[in-house]
């Protein structure tokens, strides 16, 4: 097994999800329990709480929300951390331009600690 620890700072680049899945996918959820929530016919604990929707409920939530997310999205999000299925490099060019254009305009991104805060890779 092979260990790598990613910097806090770099999670935005390397974790696909972050970069552009995960707010579209959790706004869709918002909108599926905002509809829910809105109906009347929800069941009510004997203190007047509206009870919490069924875990049947919420994979329907989870199903259609991510339905939604489209496809382009998610290449997208993986060619912007440098993800390509293009073994022959055909994409490489595609994927520096993007991960360049992006650094010029952002510079949040930076890592300003020293060599000895990026603990590296290891085996175990």
């Amino acid at each position: 097994m092979h260990l790598a620890v990613i910097p806090g700072t770099l999670t935005s680049q390397l974790q696909p999800l972050d970069v552009s899945v995960n707010k579209p996918f959790k706004g869709f959820m918002h909108e599926e329990w905002a509809k829910w929530i809105e109906t009347p016919t929800h069941h009510v604990t004997p203190a007047g709480r509206v009870k919490p929707p069924s875990i049947s409920n919420v994979c329907e939530w989870v199903k259609s929300s991510w339905q939604r997310v489209k496809s382009e999205t998610i290449v997208k999000s993986l060619k912007k951390c440098g993800i390509s299925n293009a073994l022959d490099g055909i994409e490489a060019d595609i994927l520096y331009e993007e991960s360049d254009a992006s650094s010029e305009n952002n510079h949040e991104d930076d890592f300003s600690g020293s060599d000895d805060d990026f603990l590296g890779f290891y085996d175990e």
